[in-house]
This record gives C-alpha cells, sequence and structure tokens, in this order.
C-alpha cells in the first residue's frame, strides 16, 4: 500500500510506473467534474471509475482484493476511512475471476482516512476495506483507477 497526497508525493518514490500515470492524470485533470462511471485513459491498461455513495458503518464494510488490477483511490468530495490488511492474513472467499474480486474478513493492520487530493494505492497483496464512516455517514465522491499489473 502507497498513502499520499496528488500534490505533494515525490514521483521518483512511486516504483510502479501504472500507479505514478494515475497519479499524474489526477494532478492534470478535474477529476470532481467526472460524472460517476467509468472513464477509459489507456483501454484496460488503465481507467477510472467515478463513484458516488454514502460512507457506512464499519461492520457494514468488508475487505476486497484483487489479482489484476491495482486499486489508486482518491477521494474526490467527504472524508472516508479505508482499512488495510495483507491478504494473507485475512479469510477470503472464492475470488471471482472475471469480476476481478475477492471479498475477505479480518481485522486490519492499518487505516487512513482519505480526504480531497489524498491517495491511496492498494495493490494485489493488499486487503482493503474502503466506504468507513469517519464521523456519521457522509456523501462521497471517488475515483479508483484501475491500473493493469
Amino acid at each position: 500500500m502507497i498513502f499520499g497526497h496528488i500534490d505533494t508525493t515525490d514521483m521518483n518514490s512511486i516504483g510502479h510506473a501504472g500507479v505514478r500515470r494515475a497519479i499524474e492524470y489526477a494532478r492534470e485533470h478535474d477529476l470532481r467534474a467526472l460524472e460517476p462511471g467509468r472513464h477509459d485513459i489507456d483501454g484496460d491498461v488503465l481507467f477510472a471509475n467515478v463513484c458516488a455513495y454514502d460512507t457506512r458503518a464499519f461492520e457494514d464494510c468488508r475487505f476486497e482484493a484483487h489479482r489484476r488490477y491495482i486499486d489508486v483511490q482518491m477521494v474526490l468530495e467527504g472524508a472516508e476511512r479505508i482499512d488495510v490488511q495483507f491478504v494473507g492474513a485475512l479469510s477470503a472467499e472464492p475470488f471471482d475471476e472475471e469480476a476481478d474480486n475477492m471479498f475477505l474478513d479480518g481485522d486490519a493492520a492499518a487505516s487512513v482516512v482519505m480526504t480531497p487530493g489524498t491517495f491511496v494505492a492498494c495493490f494485489p497483496d493488499d486487503g482493503h476495506k474502503p466506504g468507513i464512516a469517519v464521523n456519521g455517514s457522509v456523501p462521497v465522491k471517488k475515483a479508483v483507477f484501475k491500473v493493469l499489473v
């Protein structure tokens, strides 16, 4: 997992070229102006899913993980907490190949509070539980860049 801010992160410290591309794209475009849905940047190699929802109570959120894509999650409006844990430390349900997704259960190793401008890059070994309310449920608009591994 990488946690940072799009305005202050040293791009030379990001080892994955696709993650750097996602952050650079966010720096150069007004993501808040995007409507919810998929936005292609480089076909299936790099795209952004924009979503809007209300944050939920901790117990109503689940860990998820992906194998084909790295998630670079950026909150555009509102705030949410994301918990993270290594996939190997969680109990996993069967992997859905078509959706590139599995749900997992267990305890978090770390938590970060996402506010506008911050990002979290979650790699295939990073189970992540997004959408957790910080101080009660609030509306959130978020871009999730999908970076092909």
